[in-house]
This record gives structure tokens, C-alpha cells and sequence, in this order.
């Protein structure tokens, strides 16, 4: 049975993402980062799939109040990127001032690049679920012809 996969992608296809080997690239706290990120491996045909890891803080239970969490506790988003673009994604973060850029960028183009996004997920879960259904009728007809 396949293992249940945690976080999120910007892979449109869940069948394409399910043969992708991921390869660690960075763990991000700031949102100006993945903004500019996002816009420049979009811009690169680069998926992401990232796992968040919660906020710095925690609540206190009893007091109600934020208490930082220690110092080897992992905080902010697991980047991860198909490990055969590995390279060429982190040569692109490599220049910060460029992904800082992109992120005001992003800002403008981001609604109409989510919407698009969606078109195509929901277009691709509607291929996929048809497919599976076929396979499943083939299977049943197989069956029953024995």
C-alpha cells in the first residue's frame, strides 16, 4: 500500500506526482521567500512539494501565552523539488536578490496563477478518476468472462 504523502504540491497531476523521486532542497520561514520561489520555478516548469513544519511559537495549554519552541525543534516549510532538477533549482535561489523580486511579482500575478492552477488540477482529477473507472470496469468484465 502506498504511503500516505503529507503537504502540499504544485503539481497538477496527483498520478505524475506519485513517480516523482523529491530531493530535499531548503526548509523556508518567510513568505517573501516561497513568493519568490514560487514565481521562479514556475517560471522554470520546476514542481514543489512542501511540508510545513508549524510556526516558531507554541501555545501554552494552561497559561494561553507563546513560548518560542527550543532551538532544535523545526519550524517554517520543507522545500522539496524532483531530485533530478535539484541543481538548476537551487542555482536559481542562488541570487536572493533576484528570488526578492520575483516575490513582489509574485504579489501581482498570484490570483491569476492560483485560478489556472485549479482549471488544471480539477481537469486532471476528472481524467484520472475517469481512468480509474475504466480500469475498474475492465477488471470486473474480466471477471465475469471467466
Amino acid at each position: 500500500m502506498a504511503k500516505r504523502q503529507r503537504g502540499w504540491t504544485t503539481l497538477t497531476d496527483i498520478e505524475e506526482f506519485k513517480t516523482i523521486t523529491w530531493s530535499f532542497l531548503k526548509n523556508i520561514t518567510m513568505t517573501w521567500e516561497y513568493d519568490g520561489m514560487a514565481y521562479l520555478f514556475r517560471e522554470a516548469r520546476i514542481p514543489i512539494y512542501g511540508i510545513d513544519r508549524g510556526t516558531m511559537k507554541m501555545n501554552h495549554p494552561i497559561m494561553a501565552m507563546g513560548i518560542p519552541m527550543q532551538r532544535d525543534k523545526n519550524y517554517g516549510v520543507d522545500i522539496y523539488v524532483p531530485a533530478k532538477l535539484k541543481k538548476k533549482a537551487a542555482s536559481l535561489l542562488a541570487d536572493e536578490a533576484r528570488v526578492r523580486e520575483c516575490a513582489e511579482l509574485e504579489i501581482v500575478a498570484g490570483e491569476e496563477n492560483a485560478r489556472a492552477f485549479n482549471e488544471e488540477a480539477l481537469a486532471n482529477k476528472k481524467r484520472n478518476s475517469q481512468r480509474k473507472a475504466e480500469r475498474r470496469k475492465g477488471f470486473f468484465k474480466a471477471l465475469l468472462c471467466k
